[in-house]
């Protein structure tokens, strides 16, 4: 049993040996045989290796051989780029040498053009010059015709002048004056006409003067038109009279309206209504109703009236010697005062207000019936304002002092001294570019205050050495001027050049008397034809 079970054992481990043989056995083949395979894939695979590297070696030297072909194009190809470039640089010299000749020539065309202008502008320039030239030549030979043909003008009207006051002709006065406005109005300008010699000719040839001689007993110290007439003139005298003068051609009808020897009236004034308002300086206002009733009203807080104004169109402003009182001419009753404290010396307006001017220098302008605003006269003007006068469309100022001086003050504050008055300027009045002015010396003038240089034109002098002219005014036609003296004459003065030229038109120069006074050298046909084609 034993034996049994130990033969069992051993052909039990022998079948396990022999098993284990057959399956190491196997193992070894399984693995020779992988192995084989893998060598025959590797060999496989170098002999593809050997076939792509034979193939790669084909392709390299053929390769090879293009890139030597290549090499020899591109050497080819950079010898030709070479010639090319040696070709290029030598037509870019050509080029850059052909450039610098154009330049060159350029630059001569452009300085010969150059030349050319200038001398075409040097040309133009020289043309340019004679033809100034020719007409400077021309210009002063006109304007050496027209200061001829003034002077001539200015020359007749001397003469004019002459004829008239020597008790010459009259008549050849008055033609020569004419003459002389034909050529100063044909030759010059409108200002040329008051030159003296001219204005003189005009006035005493077309009989500018009237006056009537004592017509007041005491000083005529007011003139006043009554509005809407240039006929109708109210006058009042410092002997108390008050008259109302109508003028009838040569003649003047006088009226007495009111008598008092004891007033002394200083200023006058009418009103729309016409009712007349007269100050004496004994401190009486007398007015006058249109039906000739008057009535005297004794001023309070006010002594010496001397001037009138008007306030506001219904009040009027009575100016003392350091007052001023109201007076409502509605209700014919005083209603208010303002003192000054100073000594008032002239009165006057600007811009519808009135202004009081006093011995010390101010200036105070009314604006309400219990204010004023007072400020400095201006620097320039010397001495105690005695007359005022104002252009409001021209916006200046004038005024007249106690030594005869006139100061005129432009509306850009430039202010011009003119002398002319001996004595205490008494009034002065502005018309457009015109301002006139009388003085106690007993000379009237007229002064063209725009001018440069201003020259006093003497429209009248008393012929009494003591006629002080104390007041003037002017017409509403601004035809003619009325001043009255110390001595109580009246005088009316023409100061229409138009009104002047209108007398004179008919008195025209014969052929004769033209070549005598005037000379051939001016045409008298051209004189004549001009007349009778109506005057300038």
């Amino acid at each position: 049993m034993k034996e049994l079970v130990r033969n069992n054992l051993l052909w039990g481990l022998g079948c396990a040996i022999l098993g284990a043989g057959c399956l190491t056995g196997f193992g070894f083949y399984f693995f020779e045989k992988e192995k084989t395979r893998s060598l025959e894939q590797q060999l496989t695979e170098l002999s593809q290796k050997e076939k792509r590297a034979v193939i790669e070696q084909s392709i390299n030297k053929q390769m090879e051989e293009i890139a030597y072909e290549q090499k020899r194009i591109s050497d080819e190809r950079t010898v030709e780029a070479r010639k090319q470039a040696e070709i290029a640089e030598v037509e870019k010299q050509n080029a850059i040498a052909a450039q610098n000749k154009a330049k060159a020539s350029e630059e001569v065309a452009r300085k010969e053009r150059d030349n050319a202008e200038i001398q075409s502008k040097e040309a133009k320039r020289q043309a340019e010059i004679a033809d100034a030239q020719r007409k400077t030549a021309e210009q002063n030979k006109r304007v050496a015709d027209t200061l001829s043909y003034i002077a001539l003008g200015r020359s007749l009207g001397s003469m004019a002048y002459n004829q008239h006051m020597s008790g010459g002709s009259k008549e050849l006065a008055k033609r020569l004056a004419y003459a002389s406005y034909w050529f100063t109005t044909t030759y010059g300008n409108r200002n040329d006409l008051y030159h003296l010699s001219v204005i003189q000719g005009l006035m005493e040839t077309s009989d500018s003067k009237n006056s009537w001689s004592r017509l007041h007993k005491g000083s005529v110290t007011g003139i006043y038109f009554t509005p809407g007439s240039n006929d109708d003139i109210v006058t009042v005298s410092s002997y108390g009279e008050i008259f109302r003068n109508v003028r009838q051609g040569d003649k003047l009808k006088t009226q007495k309206l009111f008598t008092q020897s004891d007033y002394d009236f200083r200023s006058v004034y009418v009103s729309k209504n016409k009712t007349i308002y007269a100050a004496s300086r004994t401190g009486q206002l007398v007015v006058i109703k249109p039906d000739g009733k008057a009535t005297e009203v004794m001023l309070t807080d006010i002594i010496y009236p001397s001037a009138l104004e008007v306030f506001n169109d219904d009040v009027l402003v009575v100016i003392g010697e350091r007052s001023i009182v109201f007076f409502n001419m509605n209700t014919n009753q005083q209603q208010g005062a303002l003192q000054l404290g100073s000594k008032i010396s002239a009165s006057g307006r600007i811009n519808k207000h009135p202004y009081i001017f006093d011995e010390q220098g101010r200036m105070h302008e009314i604006v309400s019936l219990d204010k004023m605003e007072t400020k400095r006269k201006p620097a320039s003007v010397k001495g105690i304002i005695t007359a005022f006068a104002r252009s409001d469309n021209k916006g200046i100022n004038t005024y007249g002092t106690n030594d005869g001086k006139i100061y005129v003050e432009e509306k850009n504050g430039r202010v011009k001294e003119l002398v002319g008055h001996r004595s205490r300027v008494t009034r002065l009045k502005v018309n457009g570019n015109q301002l006139y002015s009388s003085s106690y010396d007993g000379k009237m003038n007229l002064w063209l205050y725009e001018n440069e240089n201003v020259e006093p034109i003497l429209l009248f002098e008393s012929d009494e050495s003591d006629a002080w002219i104390r007041y003037f005014t002017i017409d509403n036609s601004k035809t003619y001027l009325w001043s009255g003296d110390n001595n109580g004459n009246l005088t009316e003065i023409l100061v229409s050049i138009n009104t002047m030229v209108e007398r004179l038109k008919n008195h025209l120069l014969t052929e004769d008397q033209w070549d005598t006074y005037v000379g051939k050298n001016a045409s008298y046909k051209e004189f004549i034809n001009s007349v009778k084609g109506g005057e300038k």
